[in-house]
């Protein structure tokens, strides 16, 4: 299901977004904007992720796995599986 949002631009910046629509074949003014927010959303994930290897890369000496850390990573792993089907 789609909505609209409307939104205000300066002429400059209106003008510019023409421009990237003619230039790079975008069939609409709404594909390029499409494409600029899959951009933007992709960016944000790989951010967060950029942002948990930072805080495991600090959180200390690491340690070898065992054979208990295993099952539990598959324990809560499975768990969270399962709660995920339900929703």
């Amino acid at each position: 299901m789609s909505t609209t949002i409307n939104i205000s631009l300066p002429s400059p910046m209106k003008k510019w977004i023409d421009k990237q629509v003619a230039s790079r074949g975008y069939e609409t003014t709404d594909a390029f904007f499409m494409e600029m927010l899959r951009r933007e959303k992709a960016l944000a994930a790989r951010e967060r992720i950029d942002d948990i290897l930072s805080d495991a890369i600090g959180s200390g000496q690491p340690t070898p796995m065992t054979p208990k850390d295993w099952d539990r990573i598959r324990t809560n792993g499975l768990k969270r599986s399962r709660e995920r089907q339900r929703k």
